[in-house]
């Protein structure tokens, strides 16, 4: 294979996307490095002519920086449609949930990726069109996030040190009070994305919503992790709103094709199900005690009815009177 060929391809490799740079005599000792022995002037000759093909940018200093711009790409081989469908679904469906500077060094993928979208040769992108994901529960409008706010906290849970905060509690209306947080993880709910965080010199964990945060900076003392914590055991605890520890054995009568629904999406695994005369179908289960379990059954109005356990029986029952009478 010609030796030039592979010298200016790793070169190009070594180069890295603006605001970095990098400059002729360390490119030479990372060749070194790798066993490719030729001179700083053929480096300097190698980047010159590289740069009429390539969207390579240096400037004036001494020694000479070169760094590719911001928002170019390019790949050997090309991104295929597949891969192209791939970062459109990233894009529309991960971008608040990524860190600002993950986001800003796909930007260029995801504008290869949408070049090839507008292409009519790429019908694999019409499946982009073709396909939609739903949530199960009411569609709100997704809450905005301050950029510069975001790439701070995202920042300080990569490097894992504490962030000085402004917070506004939904409790307190417009007003905002400073916290030292420590941030432990990030949980994407409906269209919120929250902070896991402990407050303070307090360690048991909370969560804060991203948008109410007004202002956040870097701190540079390292986050202090609770003992034992476990973000999954977090989750389960405080956005399930676990009513008991103790699990539920679920008996359910469902109406009409929700029963079928069941059957093909069971609540968890272990379920029976068993036809009833009429349109009914009883199911029984054991599924964990929480508010979302409550919410849940209420949504299913006249086609579900709790025969057990009887505490749960008459908890939803109270829970429709007082619907009823607000109704009047």
């Amino acid at each position: 294979m010609d030796t030039t060929l592979i010298r200016q391809w790793s070169l190009l490799r070594m180069i890295p996307r603006h605001p970095r740079r990098i400059d002729a005599p360390s490119l030479h000792r990372k060749l070194e490095a790798m066993g490719i022995y030729v001179s700083l002037r053929t480096v300097q000759r190698d980047l010159n002519d590289l740069c009429s093909a390539f969207p390579l940018r240096s400037d004036q200093s001494k020694p000479q920086g070169w760094w590719f711009e911001k928002n170019a790409s390019f790949e050997i081989p090309g991104m295929d449609p597949h891969a192209a469908l791939t970062f459109n679904l990233v894009e529309q469906h991960m971008k608040n949930l990524l860190p600002p500077a993950t986001l800003d060094h796909l930007t260029p993928w995801f504008e290869t990726a949408q070049g090839i979208a507008h292409s009519e040769a790429s019908n694999i992108l019409k499946w982009r069109d073709k396909v939609r994901v739903i949530p199960h529960t009411l569609n709100m409008v997704p809450v905005q996030i301050n950029g510069e706010i975001q790439e701070v906290i995202y920042d300080g849970l990569l490097r894992g040190q504490q962030l000085e905060i402004t917070y506004r509690a939904l409790n307190r209306g417009h007003e905002a009070k400073a916290y030292t947080v420590h941030p432990l993880g990030l949980v994407a709910m409906e269209q919120v994305i929250y902070l896991v965080c402990t407050i303070k010199e307090y360690s048991d964990p909370r969560f804060l919503a991203l948008h109410r945060i007004d202002a956040a900076s870097l701190l540079d003392e390292s986050v202090k992790i609770p003992e034992g914590f476990d973000i999954d055991e977090f989750i389960a605890r405080e956005f399930g709103i676990r009513v008991s520890p103790q699990p539920v054995e679920l008996v359910l009568r469902v109406r009409g094709l929700l029963g079928k629904y069941l059957m093909e999406t069971p609540l968890a695994p272990g379920q029976k199900a068993q036809s009833l005369e009429g349109e009914w179908t009883r199911i029984e289960v054991t599924v964990p005690d929480t508010v979302q379990l409550r919410s849940w059954i209420m949504s299913l109005g006249k086609d579900a009815v709790v025969d057990a356990p009887d505490t749960l029986r008459e908890e939803i029952a109270e829970e429709f009177k007082q619907s009823i009478a607000n109704y009047g």
